[in-house]
């Protein structure tokens, strides 16, 4: 297991926030390093969408916090009923993504703001806020994440892997154990439905975008026809009208004829995903 991106960009994000740490008075840097790693994502656009929620839930923390630390610091009953209607308001409000950081913030006021309770939940608010902002930043200028490459990256994998597995199953006749190539394509479909946000984002070329979901459409039907032709052999015997084949075809020879069909089928289709590819302007690596 490597050290990936997201990894070294959390703690890059942290040591940021340590630093900030030192120049904001009143401030560890702690909640903000806290706030950094919760925010950090895979990609930006995931990043961002929950950065706003956890925005959102450091204001309610903050202000929960003040108002119950006014009444009583670090008692444990106001506590409770603290988080019980923090949680209860980020999920009428469809902010599920910020209760974590709402309790955080809550907690750290609760159990450590002393004479000027204002002023911590005032640093309380900043610290945390600044962390989620440092996190955005990192996520967005430290090895940006480029989604569609990404795909094309595990594509290839693929690209890689289906010549031999048609060989094997046209010319050499085996039996394969296809539904794990399935999963892979499928699971490459929805990884390739990336949003909006992010091909604007990272100013993808939407023709790339479009030749990629042309080639695992193209990946899925090779998959069926091979998916067809194991299941043709396996089957002992199929009844033909005689009507339909005639006496100049015998029924024994009519599998035959379908398969050599769909093998035509998926030689047609694998030439034609092999010019797409080809022709792609993103290179790719195997991951």
């Amino acid at each position: 297991m490597k050290i990936g991106a997201r990894i070294f960009k959390t703690a890059l994000a942290v040591v940021i926030c340590i630093y900030f740490g030192y120049f904001l008075k009143g401030s560890s840097g702690f909640m903000a390093a806290v706030a950094a790693i919760i925010t950090m994502q895979g990609t930006f656009s995931d990043s961002f969408n929950k950065g706003k929620g956890r925005l959102f839930g450091t204001i309610i923390g903050a202000l929960f916090g003040y108002v119950f630390a006014l009444i009583l610091t670090g008692n444990p009953i106001l506590i409770g009923i603290g988080i019980i209607l923090i949680i209860y308001i980020c999920n009428i409000l469809k902010w599920r993504n910020a209760i974590v950081i709402a309790c955080v913030v809550f907690l750290s006021i609760m159990l450590e703001s002393h004479d000027n309770i204002l002023q911590y939940s005032v640093f309380r608010l900043l610290d945390t806020s600044a962390g989620i902002i440092i996190a955005l930043l990192v996520n967005y200028f430290v090895f940006p994440h480029k989604p569609l490459e990404a795909v094309y990256n595990e594509c290839n994998r693929l690209m890689e892997e289906f010549p031999e597995v048609i060989d094997k199953v046209l010319n050499k006749k085996e039996n394969l154990p296809l539904e794990g190539l399935y999963d892979d394509i499928i699971n490459l479909r929805e990884k390739a439905l990336i949003n909006e946000y992010d091909l604007i984002l990272h100013q993808e070329d939407e023709r790339e975008v479009k030749r990629l979901d042309n080639i695992i459409e193209g990946l899925l039907t090779i998959y069926e026809h091979l998916i067809f032709i194991e299941e043709l052999r396996n089957t002992k015997s199929i009844f033909v009208p005689a009507e339909i084949i005639g006496d100049a075809v015998e029924e024994r020879k009519l599998p035959d004829i379908i398969i050599e069909f769909h093998k035509q089928q998926i030689y047609k289709k694998w030439n034609r995903i092999k010019r797409l590819w080809d022709n792609k302007r993103i290179k790719a690596r195997t991951i």
